[in-house]
C-alpha cells in the first residue's frame, strides 16, 4: 500500500516484499511440517474443498475493491459525507442477507456451483455497469444504484454459498478446522484487495482525476467475478462432496503419553 509513495524500487519497498516472501514461505512449510498447524493445508487438497477457498479468495478480492472504491469514490470524487455515502451504499448490503435467505433451498436443489456461477456474473455486470456509467457528477440514480443492486445479488448468491460449498465438502470429523481455515482465507482476501486498490489508485491521493484508475480497478473486479464464475462451473462438475480428508493431527508424543497413563 505504500509503494505507490515510496516507490516500488526504493529500499523500503524491496525489504518489505522481501520479508513478506521470506516469511509466507516459512509458514507455509511449517504448516505442511508442524504436528499441530495453524492452517491445515493438507485439506486444501482435496479438490472440491480447494476449490470453493480458491473461489472465496478470488470473489473476496474482488468484494473488497468494490466496497472501498464506492466509498471512496463518493467521498473523494462526489465529496458526499460519510453519512450520506453510508446511506448511498445501503441497497446492496441490504440485498445479501434477502438474497441468501432466499435461494438457501436453491442451493438443495440445484448445488452450490450453480449459484456461484450466477453470482459471479451478477458481480461482474455491477462492475462492469459502474465502468461504463461512472461520472464525476453525481447521478445515483444512472451510476452507483443499479451497480449496487447488480453487485447486492452477485454476493448474495456467490459469497455465502462458496463457504459453504467449503464446509460441505468435508467430513464431518474436519467441519471445524476446515472452517476455520475457510474464514480466515476470506479475511485474507479482504486485506489483498483492500492493497490491490490503494495500489491500482496510486497512493493516497484521490480525487476527480483519478477516474481512469477507479476503472482499472472495477475492470479488474469484474475479471475476479468472472473467474468466479468459472470456479463455479468447476464446482457444478465436480460431483459429489469430497468424502476422505487427510488424517487428523496427530497428539505430540508428551500429551499421547500422557493419556496412556491416565487413570
Amino acid at each position: 500500500m505504500q509503494a505507490p509513495d515510496w516507490g516500488w524500487t526504493s529500499g523500503r519497498t524491496v525489504l518489505l516484499l522481501a520479508v513478506a516472501v521470506i516469511s509466507g514461505t516459512a509458514f507455509v512449510a511449517r504448516s505442511l511440517r508442524h504436528p499441530r498447524p495453524l492452517f491445515e493445508l493438507d485439506l486444501l487438497r482435496l479438490p472440491r474443498f480447494g476449490a470453493a477457498n480458491a473461489g472465496s479468495l478470488v470473489f473476496g478480492v474482488a468484494f473488497a475493491i468494490m466496497l472501498l472504491s464506492n466509498v471512496l469514490w463518493c467521498q473523494e470524487v462526489w465529496h458526499w459525507s460519510a453519512l450520506r455515502t453510508g446511506v448511498a451504499l445501503v441497497p446492496g448490503p441490504a440485498l445479501v442477507p434477502v438474497v441468501t435467505l432466499l435461494t438457501a433451498r436453491a442451493a438443495q436443489r440445484f448445488g452450490h456451483g450453480p449459484l456461484v456461477a450466477v453470482g459471479g456474473l451478477l458481480f461482474t455486470g455491477g462492475m462492469v455497469w459502474r465502468a461504463s456509467f461512472a461520472s464525476v457528477t453525481p447521478d445515483y440514480v444512472r451510476d452507483l444504484l443499479p451497480s449496487q443492486l447488480l453487485t447486492g445479488t452477485g454476493i448474495g448468491l456467490a459469497l455465502g454459498t462458496l463457504v459453504a460449498a467449503g464446509v460441505h465438502a468435508l467430513p464431518g470429523h474436519r467441519a471445524a478446522t476446515g472452517s476455520a481455515l475457510v474464514n480466515s482465507v476470506r479475511q485474507i482476501s479482504a486485506t489483498v484487495g483492500v492493497a490491490v486498490l490503494v495500489t491500482v489508485l496510486g497512493g493516497s491521493h484521490v480525487d476527480a482525476t483519478s477516474g481512469h484508475d477507479f476503472r482499472i480497478a472495477w475492470g479488474a473486479a469484474a475479471v475476479l467475478g468472472l473467474a468466479t464464475s468459472a470456479i463455479g462451473v468447476h464446482l457444478s462438475r465436480g460431483g459429489s462432496p469430497d468424502q476422505t480428508a487427510p488424517a487428523a493431527p496427530k497428539e505430540p508424543e508428551a500429551d499421547a503419553q500422557a493419556l496412556a497413563d491416565a487413570p
